[in-house]
């Protein structure tokens, strides 16, 4: 931190920052091969580019390096390739829980030095909160889910809301305005779960059995959506295919007010629509049927146009904003257009900086979310 404060181009100081984060591994399952690996691969950067290597946590490393632009983009290229054989020689039955957007950031500090200071305040905080004490965590079973079912018929509907339902708002920012609130996804939050029910229980990369546990969380988030949205103002909430075909969604239809549900945008991710793909078509039908509103979320850049939009009954697309957006993105300008003009609303979500607000606007988006317009909104009353 203390380097980044007194950095300076002026002095030749290294022109980027390389976060490697591990975050959404289960590494306390790695030996120490793993760790030894990892080594090996930033002293590469070391013994190549004279980089220097900072330990920000048990699962974060930053690396600086002074780079020109096509540097960066063989470094990031190359660093990227060797985590992933990394991943999948030591961690291989949990491939497919990394995200590349959060695996590997590169920042120019010339530009962004601000964002690279928050981003290491987030990983002091994170770390300050215990994020080493994982040592003696086990998988997630079947029986783990009747915890958490029992907690919520021991408090209830509103308390469990109260205690584990977040919300983060999505803005309106047009070129040259405010940023303004538009509705508000509402969503259980795993950390605040993981804190207080599964302390001892490691949630990610258990498979089907997680799936089941998100599922029944879908049933406690319907149950209490009275007490969430209390004034059925317009709000999003982040549900499974699979919860539209169960008693809870059919007795959620029936409580609910039809002005209320047509405040209501559903949102379902891509893999899981992908994975139940004709369901997700009835449960379209369904929900426009009372209508509601339908989202698709975490839509990765490169993956825009996979799922024709176009076709299915949807009201919204939520991209993920990550490095490299900005070339997988402008490829799909027409599409974008197209979707926009045929009145599908798109939303850049997970936007850590203004270059993401910057792009957006370029491609006709004025819909964001994620932490750095969580910072510019007016705070809420």
């Amino acid at each position: 931190m203390e380097r980044l404060n007194n950095w300076s181009s002026s002095r030749g100081d290294p022109s980027t920052l390389f976060i490697v984060s591990l975050g959404s591994l289960p590494t306390q399952l790695a030996g120490d091969d793993f760790w030894l690996d990892l080594n090996k691969v930033l002293l590469v950067l070391k013994t190549r580019y004279g980089a220097s290597i900072y330990e920000l946590s048990c699962n974060e490393r930053a690396v600086f390096i002074k780079t020109t632009e096509m540097s960066r983009i063989g470094i990031v290229s190359d660093l990227k390739l060797d985590l992933l054989r990394l991943i999948q020689e030591h961690l291989p039955d949990h491939f497919g829980l990394v995200d590349q957007s959060r695996l590997l950031r590169a920042i120019d500090l010339a530009i962004k030095r601000q964002n690279a200071i928050q981003f290491l305040e987030r990983c002091r905080d994170q770390e300050a909160k215990g994020s080493r004490e994982q040592a003696k965590l086990r998988r997630l079973h079947h029986n783990d889910i009747a915890r958490v079912e029992e907690l919520y018929k021991k408090i209830g509907d509103r308390d469990f809301s109260r205690a584990f339902v977040h919300g983060q708002r999505i803005a309106v920012i047009n070129p040259c305005g405010p940023a303004k609130s538009f509705m508000k996804e509402c969503f259980v939050k795993m950390d605040i779960l993981k804190k207080h029910v599964f302390s001892d229980v490691e949630l990610r990369g258990s498979g089907n059995v997680f799936n089941q546990l998100t599922i029944s969380l879908d049933r406690f988030l319907l149950g209490g959506f009275e007490h969430i949205n209390p004034n059925g103002l317009k709000c999003s909430i982040n549900v499974n295919v699979e919860t539209v075909f169960t008693y809870a969604f059919k007795a959620f239809l029936e409580k609910t007010p039809p002005e209320i549900f047509a405040n209501i945008v559903f949102e379902f991710r891509q893999d899981n629509i992908l994975q139940h793909f004709d369901q997700f078509e009835i449960a379209c039908n369904l929900i426009a049927s009372r209508n509601g509103s339908v989202a698709v979320d975490a839509i990765f850049p490169e993956t825009v146009g996979i799922v024709n939009l176009s076709r299915l009954r949807i009201n919204m697309a939520k991209i993920f904003w990550r490095q490299g957006a900005d070339v997988s993105l402008d490829k799909c300008r027409e599409y974008i257009k197209s979707l926009l003009d045929s009145g599908t609303m798109i939303a850049l979500a997970r936007v850590d900086d203004e270059a993401g607000i910057t792009l957006g606007h370029s491609l006709g988006i004025s819909l964001f979310q994620g932490f750095y317009i969580d910072s510019i909104l007016p705070k809420e009353s």
